[in-house]
């Protein structure tokens, strides 16, 4: 599976895990979701956790039964009939679901719905296609999408708690390899991904957990707005102008999407939007600049000019 490996570039904060849906914990720069692909009704379903509002509820003026389920290898149909005395509607909704075999994966997943409108006392056959996505999971040793063989459940319900009809269909894989060994992640194969080990969610990402530490310095890939970190006083009273100007945009109702723009793009994106006129040599002398050294910095941004101008110059003959 492909898990989850992304990076909250803010603040120094530490947090902990609810079990389901928040970062395992933040280390200064970096936020660690150790919880795959357990998010939403996928950890609920598969943790067996019960909650007030499944994924999928709906309420309704009237009744629905679900009845003569039909199976077949690209699609699923049965008779959807309103048992009610006012006309409405409901979305059925199709899930896949497959004992744990050599890929770990939530116990329901949702693929694919219907909404469907019925008079009073009127019933319809309705059918949902089944494609190539219904089955696969990404393979991280193949590096694509493959199918592991065997049969899979078909849940036809009025949410994922509320399942009414039940099918079962044999699906011939794609015969790769385990993308992952099943004795080294029992948390991700249980679905109890409350407190993922280091090795475990090490074992997912294959391979070493990031250094979450920040070194201080502020680098490409951070905001313009990060600046409020910055080692010279030049960055800092830029960034307390930038904040004022945005936030006096936001006190008038009216925000400033250019402040706004500007505010968080990284700073690589100084010489993208520049049109040629600042290089990425350019932009390492302001982030020397940013970071204390102002004279240095300063200088590599002439130098880095001088330089861009006799690119553009060659660039502009040459057309």
């Amino acid at each position: 599976m492909a898990p989850a490996d992304r990076t909250d570039r803010r603040r120094p904060q530490t947090a902990q895990t609810d079990g389901a849906n928040r970062p395992h914990q933040q280390k200064e720069r970096s936020a660690e979701y150790r919880e795959g692909l357990y998010v939403g009704y996928r950890y609920f379903e598969t943790a067996g956790v019960s909650v007030r509002f499944p994924f999928g509820f709906g309420l309704s003026y009237t009744t629905f039964a679900y009845e003569n389920l039909e199976v077949s290898d690209n699609a699923v149909s049965f008779v959807l009939k309103n048992t009610g005395e006012r006309d409405g509607a409901e979305v059925a909704q199709l899930y896949i679901s497959k004992n744990p075999g050599q890929v770990y994966r939530p116990a329901k997943e949702l693929k694919g719905f219907e909404k469907v409108y019925l008079k009073a006392g009127e019933s319809r056959r309705v059918t949902i296609l089944l494609d190539d996505k219904a089955f696969r999971y990404y393979n991280r040793k193949t590096g694509r999408f493959e199918t592991e063989t065997g049969e899979y459940t078909v849940l036809i319900g009025a949410s994922c708690a509320d399942i009414r009809l039940r099918g079962t269909i044999f699906v011939q894989g794609t015969g790769a390899p385990a993308p992952e060994e099943k004795t080294a992640m029992p948390s991700y194969f249980s679905g109890d991904i409350r407190n993922v080990p280091d090795a475990e969610f090490a074992a997912l990402l294959g391979r070493d957990i990031p250094d979450g530490h920040w070194s201080g310095l502020l680098d490409r890939n951070d905001a313009i707005c990060q600046m409020y970190y910055a080692k010279g006083r030049v960055a800092r009273l830029v960034y307390r102008i930038l904040t004022g100007m945005l936030n006096k945009s936001i006190k008038k109702g009216k925000p400033d999407l250019n402040i706004m723009f500007i505010y968080n793009m990284p700073f690589r994106g100084i010489g993208k939007m520049a049109g040629g006129m600042c290089s990425q040599e350019m932009v390492d002398g302001i982030l020397k600049a940013v970071n204390g050294h102002f004279f240095a910095g300063a200088g590599q941004i002439i130098a880095g000019f001088f330089r861009q101008q006799k690119i553009r110059k060659k660039a502009e003959k040459m057309k």
